[in-house]
């Protein structure tokens, strides 16, 4: 079989957390990585009216259902950071489409990778570039064939935005699916991990949010709602123990109150 290729960018984004390790196991926590951090399969094109991934010229972008699931390593991954559900609507030739908004920060980096999955259904799109509506955001809309057609239900759908920053800790963009007044986060498991902590911890390292209430054996999704309208700017660390005190989950998100609805 030949090797899997591994995205130089992927290889920046793992330095933080497997220096230290030796090189081959560093090395195996690259090829092993779970979907939610690893570059996405090649995108070729085909028959449109193939579900299968593949790219798809209107309303440009990467879209399907993989016939293969990555494999991963057991871990924890954050899966979805969002604002609001989705929901499909009518465009104005009457099909159905979805639209998903990401905002823009001010230090004017690049955009972040967008991605929208089903996982239960091994569904993924990825549009190929967004368009600027208003100040502070951009958007991106897609039709829902593939979705409809798979019996994917909007609310199996999440989302997430990676921001990469060279140099730094990588983040996550809160993905806007429609008005909200706080965010839906979901973190996911690939094997059955004692989890005795999830929370949100505050730029000044303080605790603003508990997601787990008690110790529990982690093997699927734990859903997590964080109303921080009242928060100010800046970014967030998600962070994940188990029993022992070793770190599982390291994120870093994003918020700004103004992304949110009153």
């Amino acid at each position: 079989m030949p090797a899997q290729a591994v995205n130089p960018s992927l290889l920046s984004h793992l330095s933080h957390k497997a220096f230290g390790l030796g090189f081959p196991l560093a090395l195996a926590l690259v090829l092993t990585l779970p979907a939610a951090h690893g570059s996405s399969p090649s995108c070729p094109k085909g028959d449109q009216r193939d579900p299968g991934w593949q790219r798809r010229p209107e309303m440009d972008r990467c879209e399907g259902i993989r016939r293969i699931k990555p494999i991963a390593a057991d871990g924890l991954r954050l899966t979805s950071y969002t604002i609001g559900l989705a929901s499909p609507r009518k465009d104005r030739r009457g099909g159905s489409v979805f639209e998903l908004q990401v905002p823009v920060l001010p230090e004017g980096r690049r955009e972040p990778l967008v991605a929208v999955e089903a996982w239960k259904a091994n569904y993924r799109m990825e549009p190929r570039r967004l368009e600027a509506t208003r100040q502070g955001w951009k958007r991106f809309s897609w039709g829902a064939a593939v979705i409809q057609g798979q019996g994917i239900s909007a609310d199996q759908l999440r989302a997430t935005a990676l921001l990469r920053t060279p140099g730094d800790t990588d983040q996550w963009l809160p993905v806007l699916l429609g008005p909200a007044s706080g965010y839906n986060l979901v973190i996911s498991s690939n094997a059955s991990l004692r989890v005795s902590s999830v929370r949100l911890l505050g730029p000044n390292k303080e605790k603003v949010k508990d997601c787990l209430t008690r110790p529990a054996l982690l093997d699927q999704d734990l859903p997590c709602s964080w109303n921080a309208a009242g928060l100010k700017a800046g970014p967030y660390r998600l962070l994940v123990r188990n029993e022992a005190g070793d770190i599982l989950l390291d994120e870093t998100l994003r918020h700004d109150p103004r992304w949110l609805t009153p």
